[in-house]
């Protein structure tokens, strides 16, 4: 090793194949070449693949003091106009993607001075080609995220020696591999006029766009028809009236030439290779997963599914989509879609600060001032995307398909052990598993197989061949949240959400089920100013955030399983994308309604109730049910009636009325502990309890099996359409008390009024639940099962 290079100096480098960093520092350079300075002369003019990585300790050392001055000299941010008075103009060439980059620094720097000398005077920096400076890409990828130390998270635990071994068995791994592959930021520049990247963040947005996305209608709305997708409803930005002069002078005084582009129409591409989308070649060769093949050159349609080749397609243009009809079929294929999106995401955002970091580096090896030389590629802060998930299980598989579409062979995941121990199944789900008893539908097993844990948080690094695991969250591109574990942070700190660029809910049904309030309060958190610097050089930092912009450039990645007013509210509400939104619609057919579903010979009921808006439904509701429908459960006849209450909050009011009036009922909520719980049901099934009332978070976590019941009322549709059959099958007399069997005499009951209308398609179809909502009875009466 260091063959050639002089005494005096080859001590200062480490040896690539010692273990032993005692007398040298994690920041020092390791030297992988294996020939002589002479060689080195020759074959840096003869190829482009073979570079050496050296830089003037002299020259990086100027560049650490004065990150430090800056970060110590300032201790709060203020509103965004003061935000500029924070940046000093020595401060520009400061880099603050990693601390690493600052620790690798320190290098010989007699080596690259002789190399200096060997360049021709004439070759000024400023004629400097796009090949040359994408060289500098590759070495700023080889050393990013691999010699720091390991850092703390948020709670301040501390990484483990045996971690610290693995990171520094990792940079050797790694040195030796990135000499042979080509440079990871020629892509982005060769391909930045139609990248939808560069399109959506390398642009500053015009004040006739900004005030339509701020005026009380922003969107135009049209549909559209894709063969996987169905009917969509994309929201355009209204049509503004184009200005041919510039604008005036915004922060900085500056102007720029080019703006954004308001979103169009979404357009279907075919025959396209993935690489073409803008997509990064490691990952399509990566999600490619047929052997001897070329993921280069496949075209989209031959690796992905249908659905996958359409949300991808929407997705890469950085349009908002809100998909309700995720299910745990295709779960898998749309997760394979954003987490591809966001990957490509983060590293087309990492090769752009590296690039810039590296021509920073040639300036000042070339004596140049960078004064008047300004690259805007961060923002605030690091965080880039965020995915919030319901639960720990749910982590799990998101990662799992990370580090599938990232990492290659010889891809490594740090902290992997640790993650599986925390997050992975836990020991007594499989004493469970062999003692499970009753059967629980498919929908379910997905949901709750593994750890079901809902309060967690991990930072994710990405490097070119690593996946860093519980990293700082102001040291990660990627955050993965459940609502509870975020907001237990949000108290004390939430400047990592200032930035976000692309934001996932994934399941936002289950969401819906834990505490729809947790995902408001993170929404609300969103873009606020930050209380600090957290090391960002502001010279480095889009005009566009500096200015309160963010809003409009973040995309929102909404999937659920079921259409939901509440998550219909939050993607027109709080996202004002200038790119555009894409609503999925279809009409429910016949054929896949869940009435159909009910198997049981039974009448089924549904009253419409009078309600003129939609914050006075729950009191119309109460007032109707009271008066026109339980005063006929108090009949000897009716007994063994349960009653499902949709929301925690009727469930309370309607107990208290139940109490004042003196019925003989129980009552059965999520938070009934499981002795009481089997004393209700064992006194429902003998009659003992002539109404039950039953909660719809109790049967979304437990679905049990509840018997005896003999007639059923639905106080509100459930939000789960497949709830519906699954309550009216348990009124089979397999489940019925012995003396009930085979009278027939069951009854289904249900409540609804204009404001379920989504609700009520999910079971009984459109069609029919338009008839029904426009009609004028109120009551509609079903007949099912028979023979």
């Amino acid at each position: 090793m260091g063959r050639g290079r002089r005494g005096s100096k080859r001590g200062s480098f480490k040896n690539h194949g010692s273990r032993n960093s005692s007398s040298r520092g994690r920041g020092n350079f390791k030297n992988k070449r294996k020939f002589n300075k002479d060689e080195d002369r020759k074959k840096d003019a003869e190829s482009d693949n073979k570079r050496q990585k050296l830089q003037p300790e002299k020259e990086s050392e100027p560049l650490v003091e004065e990150s430090s001055s800056s970060s110590e000299s300032e201790e709060e941010v203020k509103p965004y106009t003061q935000l500029l008075s924070m940046f000093k103009s020595g401060n520009r060439a400061q880099q603050v993607l990693t601390s690493d980059e600052e620790e690798s620094e320190d290098v010989d720097s007699e080596d690259k001075s002789e190399e200096a000398d060997n360049r021709s005077e004439a070759d000024s920096f400023s004629e400097l080609g796009d090949e040359e400076m994408d060289k500098e890409v590759s070495e700023e990828i080889d050393t990013e995220d691999e010699n720091d130390e390991e850092e703390r998270d948020l709670r301040g635990v501390q990484e483990a020696d045996e971690v610290e071994e693995d990171d520094e068995e990792l940079d050797d791994e790694e040195d030796e591999d990135e000499t042979e592959e080509e440079p990871s930021g020629d892509e982005e520049e060769m391909g930045s006029s139609t990248d939808p990247y560069y399109l959506h963040y390398e642009r500053e947005m015009s004040e006739s766009l900004l005030e339509t996305l701020t005026s009380p209608k922003p969107y135009e709305t049209q549909e559209l028809n894709w063969k996987a997708l169905g009917r969509m409803v994309t929201h355009l930005p209204a049509k503004i009236d184009k200005k041919t002069e510039k604008p005036k002078p915004v922060l900085l005084g500056e102007t720029t030439e080019k703006y954004v582009t308001p979103g169009t129409m979404p357009i279907l591409k075919a025959g396209v290779p993935l690489v073409d989308y803008g997509v990064k070649s490691q990952l399509c060769a990566n999600l490619d997963k047929r052997p001897l093949s070329d993921g280069s050159t496949q075209t989209a349609e031959e690796v992905l599914s249908p659905l996958q080749h359409e949300l991808f397609s929407i997705a890469n243009e950085y349009r908002d989509i809100y998909y309700p009809e995720m299910n745990h079929l295709n779960i898998d294929e749309i997760r394979t879609v954003y987490c591809l999106h966001s990957l490509n995401h983060v590293m087309k955002s990492r090769d752009k600060v590296l690039l810039h970091n590296a021509k920073l580096k040639k300036y000042k090896e070339n004596g140049q001032s960078t004064d008047d030389v300004e690259f805007r590629d961060q923002g605030l802060v690091r965080p880039r995307v965020l995915i919030i998930a319901p639960l720990r299980n749910s982590a799990v598989k998101i990662v799992e398909k990370l580090a599938s579409l990232l990492l290659p062979v010889k891809g490594q995941i740090i902290n992997k052990d640790r993650f599986y121990k925390e997050f992975g199944e836990e020991k007594d789900e499989e004493d469970k598993k062999e003692n499970k008893k009753s059967y629980k539908p498919e929908d379910y097993e997905a949901v709750f197989t593994g750890n079901t844990d809902d309060s967690f948080r991990i930072g994710i690094s990405v490097a070119k061949r690593t996946l860093k695991l519980y990293a700082g969250f102001y040291k990660a591109d990627i955050l993965i949240a459940s609502p509870l574990g975020a907001r237990t942070l949000l108290a004390d700190d939430f400047d990592f959400l200032c930035s976000i660029e692309v934001l996932v809910i994934d399941q936002t049904d289950v969401l819906y089920m834990q505490n729809w309030d947790h995902v408001l309060h993170i929404f609300q958190h969103l873009h606020l100013q930050p209380r600090e610097q957290h090391d960002t050089d502001l010279g480095r930092v889009r005009l566009w955030a500096l200015n309160g912009y963010s809003p409009h450039y973040r995309q929102n990645l909404i999937f659920s399983s079921v259409a939901l007013p509440e998550a219909a509210a939050l993607f027109s509400r709080r996202g004002t994308n200038f790119a555009g939104k894409v609503r999925v619609e279809n009409v429910v057919l016949p054929s896949a309604t869940t009435v159909c579903r009910v198997l049981v010979q039974l009448p089924q009921a549904f009253h419409r109730f009078p309600t003129p808006t939609a914050a006075q439904s729950a009191d119309d509701r109460f007032h109707f049910f009271t008066k026109k429908i339980l005063p006929q459960y108090r009949d000897l006849l009716m007994s063994n009636t349960l009653i499902y209450i949709p929301s925690y909050y009727d469930y309370v009011r309607l107990r208290n009325h139940l109490h004042k009036e003196e019925y003989n009922f129980g009552q059965a909520c999520e938070y009934t502990p499981d002795g009481k719980l089997a004393q209700v049901r064992n006194r429902f099934f003998l009659g003992k309890k002539r109404l039950l009332l039953y909660t719809e978070r109790l049967h979304f976590y437990r679905r049990l099996t509840m018997k005896g019941i003999h007639h059923i009322v639905f106080y509100q549709l459930p939000t789960f359409p497949n709830f519906y059959p699954e309550l009216c099958n348990l009124l089979q007399d397999a489940f019925q008390n012995p003396k009930y069997r085979g009278d027939g005499s069951q009854t289904c009951t249900v409540l609804y009024s204009t404001y379920d209308a989504q609700r009520l398609a999910a079971i009984v179809g459109s069609q029919r639940a338009a008839e029904m909502l426009t009609s004028d009875r109120s009551v509609h009466l079903f007949v099912s099962g028979g023979s």
